[in-house]
């Protein structure tokens, strides 16, 4: 899967690197992309500062916004939250799945 800068498409290309799917996010500008076992998507957008949620077979949701430069991601399951960093602020963030 691939997010893209320069508009809100997701892209998931099969290993012989045909596109299968495109897919919208809320925002443009993407950076982050983390994909759960049940096939959930989260996307963080390093432009707008938001996070979406993806689910299969369903329109994206915004779940956080207000994250300067939210740049790549990563999921941490066992306290069930994303961990973003927010380069300009060298600092993270932590958004907390089980209450959403």
């Amino acid at each position: 899967m691939v997010v893209n800068a320069g508009n809100s498409d997701i892209l998931t290309f099969s290993p012989a690197g045909e596109l299968l799917a495109t897919e919208q996010s809320l925002d443009p500008r993407n950076d982050g992309l983390v994909i759960l076992e049940d096939g959930t998507k989260y996307v963080s957008s390093v432009g707008i500062g938001t996070v979406a949620r993806i689910r299969p077979g369903q329109e994206p949701e915004l779940i956080a916004s207000g994250i300067p430069s939210a740049a790549s991601m990563c999921y941490d399951p066992s306290r069930e939250r994303l961990i973003i960093p927010m380069n300009s602020w060298y600092a993270l963030a932590f958004v907390d799945l089980r209450s959403r």
